[in-house]
């Protein structure tokens, strides 16, 4: 809320870019929790999952196997693997190379950084690679979507 806040109502397009950007992750946030809190099972289970997606996100540039999160759930990786599974509808790999995505285009669209730059600090292994997957997942390369923000937004 503090970024919101800091961001929304300054009349600067780049602001009102990252105003909208914290508002969608909000909702995702809100909606995330209430997937989570609704999802059939026990509190270990939901306590489990969201212990893991709160790992993963302030873990991003780390090598985040199944088996280190699992471990810091304290679950074996496939009672973890199922659990998580079942209340994101995603597997571990496709929610962590989601998650890195969406900081990238953070750091895309708030940095000066190179693209090389926001690869690794969004825990790519390579600039590469990183293009690969935000191609695979966004169907444009990281340099075209930046351009088509820009073009979109005049900035």
């Amino acid at each position: 809320f503090e970024e919101l806040h800091r961001y929304c109502n300054t009349g600067i397009k780049q602001d009102e870019i990252m105003c909208q950007s914290l508002v969608l992750k909000l909702i995702y946030k809100l909606y995330r929790e209430t997937v989570l809190n609704t999802e059939k099972g026990s509190k270990v289970y939901n306590s489990a999952v969201t212990g893991a997606i709160k790992y993963i996100n302030d873990n991003l540039t780390e090598d985040l196997t199944l088996e280190k999160v699992a471990k810091h759930v304290s679950f074996s990786p496939i009672h973890f693997h199922n659990s998580f599974k079942k209340a994101t509808g995603k597997t571990l790999h496709a929610y962590i190379e989601e998650e890195r995505i969406k900081k990238s285009i953070n750091l895309m669209l708030t940095t000066d950084m190179t693209l090389t730059q926001i690869a690794y600090n969004s825990g790519f292994s390579s600039q590469s690679y990183y293009s690969y997957v935000f191609k695979r997942r966004m169907n444009t390369t990281p340099r075209k979507y930046i351009q088509n923000i820009n073009n979109n937004y005049k900035i």
